[in-house]
């Protein structure tokens, strides 16, 4: 029995030093916590004047911005999967025994923070603020912190359970030994009575006596305040801290009774400091998570201003465009001298070039935001590379370049891709190839590999060349936006270093990887492959050829075009002219919905972004006149974005042309509401 007693008095000291680690441990995780996120502010502070510098800096590399933006996001993400770990440290789940769903929520937080730890490491050294590589290392600190923190909350909860079962089976024991020793003096006390009976009356009568007194006594001093003890372990273990037991004798279980009570204090105590440092970080996280939330909202108002931006910029640079490239054409049809022409063709291809640009910044912002389709129809391999090929071939042999072609008898089959997208990747490798190349050859081969996976085969395209090549350190850059390998290549080849950022994420789109290999001076070799797509054939009618169609109009349509720049009214009206048209001017939209409303139009070539009133809402206020033939309306923007066109045909636009436009694009927009008032009649 007093073995039993002794490993009473060692299981009440074990969970005494478990409770005063487990307060200690509450103690140390908070100062952490404070002291990180202290840092986490600081480095907030830190990204975000950074992040505001850069917008106001013109000159900016794109990729340290994009960096600082990534960084920003999962800065942001790792700070709530955070503070989502260490709330699931609930102290009723370890209690209850529920340590599987205590380490499922845990896990889950933390092999989140442990993704957002590794994109931090990854967008880190490319950020340029003071302390990061400290930082970083916090962020790993705090990451074995929780760790520590689930790990020794589980073992101090499983602790405290395991020490409550363990009281109560040693009550249970002491009892079933107290009342195996009433039973044998009972049967003692019986067999003294049946053999000395008749002999020792007196005796036995004694000897009955005092085993009954012996057996009450035993009963009211040790099996009943055993059995009461037992009971209360069971209401401590059930969470019932404020039990004490009277204890005012100086015998072993009025040293169990105390010690008992000296528990049940300490834990009470050890409870409520839990509770109350619980109550201030569920509080605390309450806070992050509201910053969290407003850093989220201050990288949505961050993506609708980068939107917002190239917008402005297609439109503000396209407007001139149209004005420089129009007129330029329009001269090419007067008479001119050799002079002349050749500084008209000058202008026309510098005005090119810039649309070029435009196109690629707005190709590579559409790439990076995920808005670019897909569209998946049937390809054969040779008959697209051959159409990209064609397109060079010329060039190629006046400069004094050999263009091999070599086809696999694998890829002549069909396949699901997009088309368009392909041409683009080809057409990028294939321009920069013999714009690198002075002279020798520039060798295509295509190719398929089965490697067995579930994607199905591979279709491989290597772009060879004997030009400049590429030095060592600047392969990995290559692929990088507005990265080229020497400075100087601008300035004597030309170029904005985005073609080959734009076809490394166009191959990725058609489920592929591209790679470079290079030798500086003897030339480079860019390698790529593509994958079946799943998908079907779709398209639009807009992207059918009029090329042997004619405007043949019975009746002249009668004509408006609102437009708010001069330049680019007297470019269209001149070009339209030229097609028999004469054509009414509206300044702004609200001058448009007037002028509709006093004549019967039938073509209204509608500019977007206009004082007074833009296009979109003179188109939805023209609607809403409710005349007996509503006129057919085209945009005729600078506004190039996916995202324009989508609302011109919400509104109820039933065409989209952008500048800079010419005599070609405004014929085929004569003839599809040619075919449009055809179609109607």
């Amino acid at each position: 029995m007093m073995e039993r007693l002794n490993e009473f008095s060692e299981v009440f000291q074990q969970l005494v030093k478990s409770t005063e680690f487990l307060a200690q441990l509450d103690i140390d995780v908070r100062e952490k916590i404070l002291r990180f996120s202290v840092m986490h502010q600081q480095m907030q502070g830190k990204l975000e004047e950074l992040h505001e510098a850069m917008h106001h800096d013109d000159y900016v590399e794109a990729g340290l911005l994009d960096a600082t933006e990534m960084f920003l996001l999962e800065h942001s993400k790792l700070w709530g999967w955070m503070n989502r770990a260490v709330s699931s440290i609930d102290r009723d789940l370890i209690l209850n025994n529920d340590l599987d769903r205590f380490s499922q929520n845990f896990n889950v937080a933390r092999e989140a923070y442990e993704e957002s730890l590794a994109e931090l490491k990854l967008w880190g050294p490319l950020v340029e603020v003071e302390g990061m590589d400290g930082y970083l290392q916090t962020l790993e600190v705090v990451l074995v912190g929780l760790r520590s923190v689930a790990i020794e909350f589980t073992v101090s909860g499983r602790a405290e359970v395991e020490a409550a079962q363990l009281l109560e089976s040693h009550g249970v024991r002491l009892r079933e030994m107290v009342d195996r020793l009433m039973e044998r003096a009972i049967v003692k006390g019986d067999r003294l009575t049946a053999n000395l009976s008749l002999i020792y009356w007196l005796s036995a009568l004694i000897i009955l006596v005092g085993s009954i007194f012996l057996t009450v006594w035993f009963s009211l001093s040790i099996s009943r305040p055993l059995t009461q003890l037992a009971n209360n372990f069971k209401e401590v273990a059930g969470g019932n801290f404020n039990l004490r037991i009277p204890a005012e004798g100086r015998g072993e279980l009025d040293d169990l009774a105390r010690a008992f009570n000296d528990m049940t204090e300490k834990l009470q105590s050890s409870y409520n400091e839990v509770e109350e440092k619980v109550r201030q970080r569920t509080k605390e996280l309450q806070l992050a998570t509201v910053r969290s939330k407003q850093l989220a909202d201050a990288a949505q108002e961050a993506n609708l201003a980068k939107s917002a931006f190239l917008a402005t910029m297609s439109h503000e640079i396209r407007t001139p465009l149209n004005s420089i490239i129009g007129f330029s054409e329009m001269l090419e049809d007067t008479p001119l001298d050799d002079e002349q022409r050749t500084d008209l063709q000058t202008i026309r291809t510098s005005g090119a070039i810039l649309l070029d640009l435009i196109n690629e910044i707005l190709d590579l912002s559409k790439i990076e935001a995920g808005k670019v389709f897909m569209d998946v129809t049937a390809v054969r391999l040779d008959e697209a590379i051959h159409e990209v090929t064609s397109l060079f071939r010329l060039n190629a042999e006046r400069s004094g370049i050999q263009l091999v072609v070599e086809l696999d008898d694998k890829v002549v089959e069909s396949v699901m891709t997009d088309r368009t997208r392909l041409q683009q990747v080809m057409n990028n490798l294939v321009s920069n190839a013999v714009k690198f190349t002075p002279h020798g050859e520039i060798r295509i081969k295509v190719w398929g590999e089965n490697h067995d996976e579930r994607a199905g085969m591979r279709y491989y395209i290597s772009i060879s060349d004997t030009g400049i090549g590429i030095p060592v350190n600047k392969l990995s850059d290559v692929f990088l936006a507005f990265t080229q390998a020497d400075s100087s290549t601008t300035r004597k080849y030309g170029g904005t270093g985005l073609g080959l950022a734009i076809s490394s994420r166009l191959v990725e789109l058609l489920g592929g990887e591209i790679s470079v290999e290079s030798t500086e001076g003897l030339g480079s070799k860019f390698t790529f492959y593509i994958r079946n797509l799943e998908g079907s054939a779709h398209g639009s009618d807009d992207n059918r050829s009029y090329a042997n169609q004619e405007l043949n109009f019975e009746t002249l349509p009668q004509v408006l075009l609102v437009e708010d720049d001069v330049a680019n009214y007297t470019l269209a009206s001149k070009i339209l002219g030229r097609f028999g048209l004469s054509v009414d001017w509206a300044k702004n939209g609200l001058e448009a919905v007037d002028a509709v409303k006093l004549k019967q139009y039938d073509l209204v070539f509608m500019d977007l972004q206009m004082p007074v009133m833009d296009g979109i809402e003179a188109t939805i206020q023209i609607h809403q006149l409710g005349l007996a033939k509503q006129p057919y309306i085209a945009a005729l923007t600078a506004n190039a974005l996916s995202e324009s066109r989508n609302a011109c045909a919400q509104a109820g636009m039933q065409d989209f042309i952008t500048k800079p436009v010419s005599g070609e694009a405004l014929r085929v927009a004569l003839l599809r509401f040619q075919e449009h008032t055809i179609n109607q009649g």
